[in-house]
């Protein structure tokens, strides 16, 4: 019997690493591993649906369930396991010390549904009162289109 095809596009982390370099086969899988970065995967997969098998942010996975048809279907393999909470980064001038200090402040980052993007601003929901101007996707809209529509 011969092996099932599969395309997979997903970044090298050391989580898949083996995979990447064929040290695990996948048992009836013939399978093509494209280390992709992560913005490039989730870019082509969501507008173009180029591989069988790919990484995906959970808040683009979760808009797409408002397709019809819905696209895609998720099965719980996390391959980042980053704590997002480390990833803040505030520039020295800007004056913010602490989160409240956010407030009135201009929020930003490349794209609008990135997942920890959108933990950051439904944690900061409660703390800063809706006071932060969320700009979010201002970086990613001068270099190309954002990876998923949300209306």
């Amino acid at each position: 019997m011969s092996k099932l095809r599969l395309t997979l596009s997903c970044w090298n982390y050391d989580r898949v690493r083996a995979l990447a370099d064929g040290r695990v086969q996948p048992e009836g899988i013939d399978l093509n591993f494209l280390d992709l970065s992560v913005e490039e995967t989730f870019f082509r997969m969501l507008r173009n649906q180029e591989f069988d098998v790919a990484e995906l942010s959970l808040s683009s996975y979760s808009v797409s369930l408002f397709r019809d048809p819905r696209p895609f279907v998720a099965i719980p393999v996390y391959p980042s396991r980053s704590f997002r909470h480390s990833c803040i980064f505030v520039s020295t001038a800007s004056g913010v010390k602490e989160p409240k200090d956010l407030i009135g402040k201009r929020i930003s980052s490349p794209e609008y549904l990135e997942h920890p993007a959108a933990a950051h601003r439904r944690q900061d929901e409660g703390h800063l009162d809706g006071g932060a101007k969320d700009v979010g996707g201002e970086v990613a809209r001068t270099r190309r289109h954002r990876r998923t529509r949300t209306e």
